[in-house]
């Protein structure tokens, strides 16, 4: 049986600058941990910095939950300036959370390399979990695991995007700064740990975990009050497309396909979900009037509260996601699968886990997209299959598989002698008639 969880008194501390600065409510409630317990810091962000944030909260609740992993998390009190996130603000202005039963503190800050230097001289556990995604941050983290290095820690890194999203010779370099420091490097599908392997960007063993799926609403949005709201007819056949709107996301493609699948279907409707980064919210809407499909496109081009993420997937009978190229897994699909969607996706990056085969469609090819999209929503038993897929994928890749999954990694760092090799998750789903 777990020990009871213990909170210190302590409210105030100070920061890297010598600051008075307020713990957030429940930052120091740490739980006591079994002898043999994998000592381990995290490094990445926490709400309200966007980052990784959905991920980290996830896989650090999960983690903290487990008794052979006693888990404290160092996050970011700015993370960088406002002029290097494209998507606006970096900080998404909801409530500071602390991951429960992990001791969390923010020291970090893009601008106070003494800081840095600070929080790699102080990292407390055995191991040390950095969550790697932004170039911008290539210094701090240089700092960091070289601090971690030399105080002989071993370094696990979970590299989110194996080349970055938008290309780039900096982005590139800062890849190469950064990876010589792991220990263990983790992705998130087989296809990105082919990548790295083919590029010979890294000599380090690969891990492939996947991001995980949260467990769906215990009271879901009812589908006809969540259309009313949006402004779908009950009877529309409806197609989602949900996430940040970047370049590489494919919106203008899925546009020109969903032309088609509307002139097929004249009640059919598309909503667009997220926040467009740099001029991509007046490109979106330029293009919807091109292609004259204003009355069949409900677009919301802005940051979209938690809160609201629900009401959105409920309207919706199938979620889209027409990336032209891609080197991660989407976290945006692992939220559709938790609400049980039938999704369709293309044939780059980790998408293709996450589908049926004969829902997975060729990267820039609009016209096979509106086909697979039109028999999704035209043929219910088939959207059914889809969706009872969805659902089984989210049982396999649910949050406490991947904490179990990355503890094991964990103690085979740790007591190598003790342990066997980490079993790979299953990923792939079948394929429907």
């Amino acid at each position: 049986m777990r020990a009871p969880a213990c909170t210190y008194s302590n409210r105030y501390a100070r920061d890297a600058d010598g600051d008075r600065e307020e713990r957030y409510p429940g930052e120091w409630n740490v739980t006591k941990r079994p002898r043999l317990a994998v000592s381990v810091t995290m490094i990445g962000s926490l709400p309200p910095q966007r980052g990784v944030s959905p991920y980290l909260v996830d896989l650090c609740t999960s983690l903290a939950a487990r008794d052979d992993v006693d888990l404290d998390v160092i996050a970011f009190r700015s993370l960088y300036p406002r002029a290097l996130y494209p998507g606006g603000d970096p900080d998404d202005g909801s409530t500071p959370v602390a991951v429960r039963g992990a001791a969390t503190r923010r020291p970090l800050r893009w601008w106070n390399p003494f800081g840095w230097l600070l929080a790699g001289l102080t990292l407390r556990g055995d191991i040390v979990h950095a969550q790697w995604w932004s170039y911008p941050l290539a210094p701090m983290y240089v700092v960091l695991l070289a601090c971690a290095r030399v105080r002989r820690k071993t370094v696990v890194l979970t590299i989110h995007n194996v080349e970055p999203h938008e290309g780039g010779v900096l982005r590139r370099l800062a890849n190469r700064a950064v990876l010589p420091f792991a220990h263990r490097i983790i992705v998130h599908t087989e296809q990105n740990a082919k990548t790295l392997r083919t590029m010979r960007r890294t000599s380090t063993a690969i891990d492939v975990i996947p991001i995980g799926v949260r467990a769906a609403d215990a009271v879901p949005v009812a589908a006809g009050a969540a259309r009313e709201r949006i402004g779908v007819a009950p009877d529309a056949p409806t197609v989602l497309f949900f996430g940040n709107i970047r370049p590489y996301k494919g919106v203008p493609l899925l546009l020109r396909a969903f032309r088609d699948v509307q002139a097929a279907l004249p009640l059919a409707r598309l909503i667009i979900a997220g926040e467009a980064w740099g001029t991509g919210a007046e490109e979106i809407r330029g293009e919807v009037v091109r292609l004259g499909l204003d009355a069949a496109v409900i677009a919301h081009l802005s940051y979209l509260p938690e809160s609201d993420v629900a009401q959105y997937f409920a309207a919706a009978d199938v979620v889209v996601f027409p990336y032209t190229h891609f080197d991660a897994q989407s976290a945006a699909a692992c939220v559709a699968l938790a609400y049980g969607k039938a999704i369709v996706v293309t044939d780059t990056g980790g998408l293709p886990d996450l589908a049926a085969v004969n829902a997975v469609v060729p990267a820039n090819d609009p016209a096979r997209l509106a086909g697979v999209l039109l028999r999704a929503l035209s043929e219910p038993a088939w959207r059914g299959e889809l969706e009872a897929q969805a659902r089984a994928t989210a049982a396999r890749m649910s949050w406490p598989a991947v904490a179990a999954t990355t503890a094991e990694l964990y103690a085979q760092l740790v007591r190598p002698q003790e342990t066997s090799p980490v079993a790979a998750m299953e990923l792939r789903t079948g394929e429907s008639e």
